[in-house]
């Protein structure tokens, strides 16, 4: 069974208890001071679609780091009716990149379906680079 404490003996022991793990010791009103670290680079993909023309246009946005940025882009398509997939593999490329995605405008018997994984990643001027980012979508024509 717990006994009732009072805030200050709590206080007590929860500082000894850091103290003795290696925590960093507290003084009232103070902070542990843990050193400042810079923002990390990260990416985040949009896109835009014209469903009739195929035209899928991928802007790759980055936050933080020092330009110019390098951009590096990867595709993957899987081939429903074949199994079939095909990996680009890494290159350099613009920003925003351009890529072939239509849409069937009739759904059903006789329409090829794929998918489009577009893959980007970005490095700034001092050679940090981002984490890798994707967004898959569904392509298709009419046979």
């Amino acid at each position: 069974m717990l006994k009732p404490m009072s805030r200050q003996v709590l206080l007590v022991v929860a500082s000894a208890s850091l103290y003795a793990c290696g925590g960093p010791s507290l003084e009232e009103g103070t902070a542990p001071d843990f050193g400042t670290s810079e923002q990390e680079l990260t990416s985040s993909l949009t896109f835009t679609r014209n469903i009739a023309s195929g035209d899928t246009v991928f802007t790759n946005t980055v936050s933080a780091g020092a330009a110019p940025f390098t951009y590096y882009w990867q595709t993957t398509e899987t081939q429903t009716w074949s199994g079939n997939v095909y990996v680009s593999g890494w290159y350099q490329g613009s920003n925003p990149e351009h890529f072939w995605c239509p849409r069937a405008p009739v759904r059903g018997d006789g329409e090829l379906i794929w998918s489009l994984k577009v893959e980007a990643y970005a490095v700034d001027a001092t050679g940090a680079a981002s984490a890798v980012v994707y967004k898959t979508l569904p392509c298709s024509v009419s046979q």
